[in-house]
């Protein structure tokens, strides 16, 4: 493929795509984290010494990665995407590998995600951090479990919170296998926590992950302090019978 072919392209990737949605909708950051981990990345380099062609690099191999001024790294969804709005005019060097071992080999950096492009993202360190510990996912969101009998008091939050309600249920209407969601207020005594929102769910697939996406969906909404629980409301125990007698936020189409 030509230089000036790269110019006239547009495929768009999956993750471009998710990038997009992300920007503007919780409801697919934990999408667009996945991908960005396991979909491959693409970063310029210079002086390296590798030839051109595709070519597997050996242990020891030395790759310059180009930064800007400013210390952050542009990292593109795929090749087409530098050359966006005509800003890089000549052939670059560069090299494409999965986004977990880019991340991983370049620990500590700044990145901006197709800088060139209408939509874009900066990366900061903190960011890459918990999405490569998988923190990102679930450090603000927990599953409650009880292992003997625990005072409890249940309600409903006198602040409803409409924006985290509205993007689960976006988030869930993609996804078959979520058969109805409540919610609560929950506050334990005994855990030393602060009363919170708890989310029941009825889900007819991987229960764990389910609630790492809808954590990461809730977690752009809540304060620093600020956490919420889940619980799988087909336990049956005394949380989740609480739930299902209350009005479920959201319930599949029949």
């Amino acid at each position: 493929m030509g230089l000036f072919d790269l110019f006239r392209s547009r495929r768009i990737s999956p993750l471009e795509s998710l990038l997009k949605e992300a920007l503007t909708n919780p409801a697919h950051h934990a999408e667009f984290y996945r991908h960005l981990l396991s979909d491959n990345l693409v970063v310029i380099t210079k002086n390296n010494e590798t030839p051109k062609g595709k070519h597997v690099l050996q242990k020891g191999t030395k790759v310059h990665i180009y930064s800007y001024e400013d210390g952050r790294t542009p990292i593109f969804t795929s090749r087409e995407r530098i050359f966006d709005k005509g800003i890089v005019k000549e052939e670059v060097s560069y090299i494409e590998a999965k986004g977990e071992d880019i991340f991983i080999l370049t620990k500590g950096a700044k990145f901006i995600l197709n800088p060139y492009s209408e939509h874009w993202k900066n990366l900061v360190p903190e960011e890459i951090e918990e999405l490569l510990t998988g923190t990102i996912f679930n450090d603000r969101a927990k599953t409650i479990s009880f292992t003997k009998e625990t005072e409890v008091q249940l309600g409903q939050p006198a602040k409803y919170p409409h924006e985290i309600v509205d993007s689960l249920r976006k988030h869930f209407s993609t996804r078959p296998d979520v058969i109805s969601a409540y919610l609560g207020w929950i506050f334990i005594p005994s855990s030393g926590q602060p009363a919170h929102y708890i989310f029941g769910l009825d889900v007819e697939s991987d229960y764990m992950t389910l609630i790492n996406d809808a954590g990461v969906i809730a977690k752009k909404y809540l304060a620093q302090h600020e956490f919420v629980d889940f619980v799988n409301v087909k336990d049956n125990s005394g949380i989740s019978n609480y739930l299902k007698g209350t009005n479920p936020f959201y319930q599949i189409s029949k």
